[in-house]
């Protein structure tokens, strides 16, 4: 399958190629810088990447890279994808989120061509949902409680506009909370992860944690990948799917589960500017909807993920 990959450069978009590549797939991507990050550089050698900006970009110039790279699938990563930054920035947010996607379904349009298009949004878009709907399932009321859930909402709507009024091959998938090795520590596992690797080595006196209480449906970003691809292959068109492991984690537990892997005693102090405004207490996915579509499962354990976590960020104090 040809796949072209927006973001590719991010987080996401290096376990994506890596799971395309593996798969057979011939990859290419675009992002704003147009280069692979270091820890990710052997990319190079498998899949290609383009400088492209989709809201700089106009849509005849981002129509004429779709028919040259002539993709069969579509994978749109390319967002600001941090709730707290959303907060901070919500029209740079809203501008990427949703003018990205915009640019993005109306380039694909013009282009002539029908790639299946695989809309990545965001369990958030869910707010805080009541009891009853927990775990949540697509048929939750969408009620954001941050940009980024608001702005990835909104590119939804429009995916679903697109496939009703030009029958653009859009699938929507709604990711929970997910993590795995080279993750940014903006997010939370990924900076306790950080953390507690520097207390180890010595580089820090403790794990500094805001609120320990939030339960999150974490999956391992590797079993994400997957599930984004079988909806390449098997989704419906129009739909939307919710992905993740269906298992709360307390942050508190995570933490211990990291604590337990080193040596050395690690103290945890709580800081008060780690705490978020709009913190979510309990978000936990049903993803019956994506098993039944395309037999998917979680396949990594949340204590596997943070294991394979800690020993990035050793790695990453050594380099």
């Amino acid at each position: 399958m040809r796949a072209l990959v927006t973001g590719i450069s991010g987080f996401v978009g290096g376990h994506l190629t890596e799971h395309l590549v593996a798969a057979g797939d011939q990859v290419v991507g675009i992002s704003v810088s147009g280069r692979w990050p270091a820890t990710v550089a052997h990319l190079g050698r498998v899949a290609r990447i383009e400088r492209c900006d989709l809201i700089e970009s106009d849509e005849a110039e981002l129509a004429e890279l779709v028919r040259r790279k002539q993709p069969e699938a579509i994978y749109h990563l390319a967002a600001q994808s941090n709730p707290q930054q959303s907060v901070a920035d919500p029209r740079g947010t809203w501008a990427l989120n949703l003018g990205g996607a915009l640019n993005l379904l109306e380039a694909v349009k013009a282009s002539g061509l029908k790639p299946r298009v695989i809309l990545v949004s965001s369990g958030t878009c869910y707010g805080d949902p009541a009891p009853e709907f927990i775990p949540v399932g697509e048929d939750c009321p969408v009620r954001p409680k941050d940009p980024y859930g608001a702005s990835k909402a909104a590119a939804d709507l429009l995916g679903i506009q697109h496939y009703l009024a030009h029958a653009t091959d859009v699938v929507i998938v709604r990711p929970f909370n997910h993590a795995g090795p080279r993750q940014s520590p903006r997010y939370v596992l990924a900076a306790l992860a950080s953390q507690v690797a520097e207390v180890e080595a010595g580089r820090r006196e403790c794990v500094e944690v805001g609120n320990l209480e939030v339960v999150r449906d974490f999956t391992d970003v590797r079993d994400v990948v997957r599930g984004y691809r079988l909806l390449a292959v098997s989704g419906t068109p129009g739909e939307v799917y919710n992905l993740g492991s269906g298992r709360g984690t307390k942050i508190a537990d995570a933490l211990e589960q990291l604590r337990s892997l080193v040596r050395a005693p690690v103290a945890v102090r709580v800081d008060p500017a780690r705490v978020r405004p709009v913190d979510l207490p309990l978000l936990i996915a049903d993803a019956s909807k994506l098993r039944a579509a395309t037999g998917w499962e979680p396949s990594l354990t949340i204590e596997q993920t943070l294991a394979d976590m800690l020993e990035s960020c050793r790695g990453g104090l050594l380099d």
